[in-house]
């Protein structure tokens, strides 16, 4: 798995396109908007990723947290983002690690979660903060592939 955190003022999104991936979502769902403090987290499941999903969903939530804590952030956004990547998983493993990453960050309930609909061609608008860890990639590698 890959991962780009960007610690931002403010995320907009709305969903544009569905494609054959797309998950079914409510029209409320298409658009959305986080103000304050947020740090966007683009996404790329990768195939490797595929042989122990709860395992790297669990590592992501790690890094998020470590970030979260030093950035003080107030809410986070999950975002599926293929293009970190060139060797993807299937969308359906992406989509499960994902929704798992949410699940895992809502039961810690010390942060408002948003996860946009996975899978739809969208705009996105964001404004990055600029200090230090405003912008931060991170690659999750389990163990017996380190």
């Amino acid at each position: 798995m890959r991962l780009l955190m960007l610690h931002s003022d403010y995320f907009r999104y709305e969903c544009t396109n569905k494609t054959p991936f797309s998950e079914e979502a409510r029209e409320e769902d298409l658009k959305g908007f986080v103000e304050k403090s947020v740090l966007v987290v683009l996404i790329s499941c990768e195939k490797k990723d595929e042989e122990d999903p709860q395992k790297v969903a669990e590592k992501a939530v790690e890094m998020i947290l470590d970030i979260m804590g030093r950035v003080k952030a107030s809410n986070i956004v999950l975002h599926s983002f293929a293009h970190l990547s060139e060797d993807l998983s299937s969308p359906g493993i992406a989509k499960v690690i994902i929704d798992e990453m949410a699940r895992i960050l809502m039961s810690k309930g010390s942060y408002r979660i948003f996860k946009t609909p996975f899978g739809w061609r969208d705009i996105l608008e964001l404004r990055v903060k600029s200090h230090p860890i405003s912008k931060v990639f991170r690659k999750i590698v389990l163990e017996e592939h380190a």
